[in-house]
């Protein structure tokens, strides 16, 4: 498991970066890569005002995931 804070706790107006998945090996973590979290990749909250699925912008597109989904990637602030 990677350090770092849960990306469902991210704040708005704030830039972190991915650093990996709470299960490395998962599915899912597969998936989210191949989305674009790749460790080191820039990530915000985007500007819209919804709490459940999260609207984060990553490598220039806006992808939605459930609280659920965003607690398995982890981030730090930058």
């Amino acid at each position: 498991m990677t350090k770092g804070l849960n990306l469902s706790n991210i704040l708005k107006d704030r830039s972190y970066s991915v650093l990996g998945f709470e299960t490395e090996t998962s599915d899912y973590a597969q998936k989210l890569r191949k989305m674009g979290f790749i460790e080191g990749t820039r990530i915000n909250l985007a500007p819209i005002m919804i709490s459940d699925p999260m609207i984060f912008e990553i490598r220039g597109s806006r992808i939605a995931l459930r609280k659920n989904e965003a607690d398995q990637i982890k981030v730090e602030e930058i």
